[in-house]
């Protein structure tokens, strides 16, 4: 226990909350641990020497500053979808490696190369099952699950189902002919967990389109999840999730996207990319049978049986 809390991880020892500090502290350790693995990971070459955490510099820390015969290579790392790029050009270097949940199209950008959380967990997932060394494989489990407790990557027991509303037309039809969903992003949730994505079609949206219900009708499989910003971002990462031609197919609804939203770096948003829509629920789930009150949801992710055992109601 710490403060009160269960504690289920050696990183979370340190602090329940997420710290970018704390991720850091262990990944320098295992880069110094078994170096070769993470060099290549993150682009550096030459024989590695030297691991520095949180060194100074003239404009700032770095998170992780490595060493090798060739030069100096430094990792920065970001937990929410802020971009790191202009923040490591501070710092001298041959080489940067941008942690992130945000790679763009272009991985690379000068000497600084993308590399998303989800990259670093495979590394780790091989690490963990590696007999090399007892302190590397425990580590890089913990870390592991560290990242998973906080949402950072795909938990092994992930939850089934996230709900959002859908009550205007732009995003009713990016959703049933794009197959795509847009949401503010919101740090520490668990839409990194979720499987699957069922909308609540509101009253609203109903007496748009006839035939659309009110409830939880549709559901579809979350291929996966994207973050972006501007709309240059969020279309370098459609066109590289779907490629170009689907984005020429689907122009016309997308121009209405932007139309309708704000794009600047300050409009943070997830992207969910989907499978087909499946029509699972007819009569569709009505969201009283899931709360109280017939308000905005109140609850975002169920299990499948939570949504058969409200549907049968």
């Amino acid at each position: 226990m710490r403060g009160g809390d269960l504690v289920s991880t050696l990183t979370g020892a340190f602090g329940q909350s997420l710290r970018e500090t704390r991720i850091t502290a262990v990944l320098g350790y295992l880069i110094a641990l078994h170096p070769e693995p993470f060099l290549s990971l993150f682009g550096f070459n030459g024989v590695p020497q030297r691991v520095c955490l949180e060194t100074a510099h003239d404009q700032g820390r770095s998170d992780i500053l490595v060493e090798t015969s060739r030069g100096t290579g430094i990792i920065e790392a970001k937990v929410d979808a802020t971009d790191p790029l202009e923040q490591s050009r501070r710092y001298p270097a041959r080489w940067v490696a941008l942690l992130t949940f945000r790679v763009p199209r272009k991985a690379s950008i000068g000497q600084a190369r993308y590399v998303s959380w989800r990259q670093l967990a495979e590394l780790l997932e091989d690490l963990s099952r590696s007999g090399r060394f007892s302190r590397l494989q425990m580590l890089s489990k913990d870390l592991l699950s560290y990242m998973e407790m906080h949402h950072m990557i795909q938990n092994r027991n992930s939850i089934e189902i996230y709900a959002r509303e859908i009550n205007e037309p732009v995003t009713l039809a990016l959703f049933l002919k794009a197959q795509v969903y847009g949401c503010d992003y919101q740090a520490g949730s668990r839409l990194a967990e979720a499987l699957y994505f069922a909308p609540h079609f509101g009253k609203r949206i109903t007496k748009q389109h006839p035939g659309i219900n009110t409830g939880i009708s549709h559901v579809a499989r979350i291929e996966s999840v994207g973050y972006a910003t501007t709309w240059q971002e969020f279309r370098d990462l459609m066109v590289e999730q779907r490629g170009r031609a689907w984005w020429n197919r689907h122009k016309s609804l997308l121009q209405d996207l932007r139309r309708k939203w704000t794009w600047s770096k300050d409009d943070q948003r997830s992207f969910l990319l989907l499978g087909t829509p499946r029509l699972a629920f007819n009569p569709p789930v009505r969201k009283e049978r899931l709360q109280e009150g017939k308000g905005w949801l109140s609850k975002r992710f169920f299990s499948f049986d939570e949504l058969f055992d409200a549907w049968g109601k």
